[in-house]
């Protein structure tokens, strides 16, 4: 090939090549010096597994997004999850789970956090007063469950844990932190998938733990960099983009649902709907949200029927992500709960019947439409 050598490169050359190197050493030089290289010290930008300047920008928006303190930016949702435990148990430590949690969560819960010595127990929602907290190190809980979509009472479950010496966790994804603070009402870290409703566009996979507590948080950072559970920069900023629009998002994805699960409720085809505005009572501390967000659950009753339903919709794509601005359906007993067993799923009253709506925000006629055409084919 014409112009390639294969000629070794002359040590003269090497030297040649300074001018274009010098300044990443010069950099090193900086960095080494033993005053900056602290790797305890999170605004030393000394290495971007560890710490990353405009990941930390993002992390301290999310932090006051959420009304905490400071916060830690993850690889994923799971990320968030598994750091945020694993920076407070350890062997002999006992963990109390809420049982309708995400799939993954279950499967972390079954599937790694024993072989670790954890023991892990579980109470219902729809039971709080016999929740087995005594011993617990924490009280792990979702704000709004997926995918049934029932409301924990956050303020109550604090209280509880705390006087029992316990910290309290909450997975608040479905919520968003717009729709509701956690922190405001006793949790102690608040978690978000940031893939869904912060991000909110379909094109970031992140995670997000935060909390008034900094000592909290300084543990679960160095949890992060030290599993390698890290955040891609570029992922970390596209966040900074999406995150100035979620008020108008997340108004949008309140107003279609609502409106979304009022039209299933009085289907004939639909055996169950669920989205709280259509609940007769809710705990306290959500009667002041501006919203419930984008997912609503309904009930066909048969696997073969919410197949149906799926494929036959043409707005609503198919997916098992959600809270992102085009509207998505998936089956929950097919989908993200599809390691549970059939007796988990009937434990957990998920339907094999059971559809996940993730309401966009597209036009509400339109979206009505789409799925009443669905729902003829049934």
């Amino acid at each position: 090939m014409k112009g390639f050598s294969t000629r070794s490169i002359h040590v003269g050359e090497i030297h040649q090549l300074d001018s274009v190197t010098t300044p990443i050493f010069q950099t090193a030089n900086f960095l080494m010096n033993p005053s900056k290289y602290k790797v305890d010290e999170r605004d030393n930008y000394i290495y971007s597994r560890i710490s990353n300047p405009t990941v930390r920008a993002v992390e301290q928006k999310l932090a006051n997004l959420c009304g905490a303190q400071d916060g830690v930016l993850f690889s994923s949702g799971m990320g968030a999850i598994t750091c945020s435990l694993l920076s407070v148990l350890s062997e002999n430590d006992k963990a109390v789970f809420l049982t309708e949690l995400y799939g993954g969560t279950h499967s972390l819960i079954q599937k790694v956090l024993p072989k670790l010595g954890i023991q892990c127990e579980f109470f219902s929602i729809d039971d709080i007063s016999v929740i087995p907290v005594n011993g617990a190190k924490v009280v792990y809980v979702e704000s709004l469950t997926n995918p049934l979509l029932k409301l924990t009472d956050i303020e109550l479950l604090s209280k509880i844990a705390h006087q029992n010496g316990a910290l309290l966790f909450v997975d608040n994804t479905f919520m968003s932190p717009y729709n509701f603070r956690s922190l405001e009402f006793g949790a102690d870290l608040e978690i978000h998938s940031v893939t869904k409703y912060i991000n909110g566009h379909s094109d970031v996979i992140l995670g997000f733990a935060a909390s008034k507590d900094k000592d909290l948080i300084s543990k679960i950072w160095q949890k992060m960099y030290t599993l390698g559970f890290n955040p891609d920069p570029f992922q970390a900023y596209l966040v900074g983009r999406s995150v100035k629009t979620l008020v108008l998002r997340m108004e949008k994805h309140n107003q279609n649902a609502k409106q979304i699960a009022q039209f299933l409720s009085n289907h004939e085809k639909v055996a169950q709907i669920r989205y709280p505005t259509l609940y007769t009572e809710i705990p306290e501390c959500y009667e002041n949200c501006p919203g419930f967000g984008a997912v609503v659950y309904c009930d066909l009753v048969t696997q073969e029927n919410a197949l149906k339903f799926v494929e036959g919709l043409k707005i609503f794509k198919q997916a098992t992500s959600l809270a992102g601005v085009e509207s998505l359906v998936t089956i929950p007993s097919l989908t993200s709960h599809a390691s549970l067993t059939d007796e988990e799923l009937k434990k957990a009253n998920i339907s094999k019947g059971g559809v996940r709506i993730s309401v966009g925000i597209e036009d509400l006629q339109d979206l009505i439409d789409d799925i009443e055409q669905a729902l003829s084919e049934i």
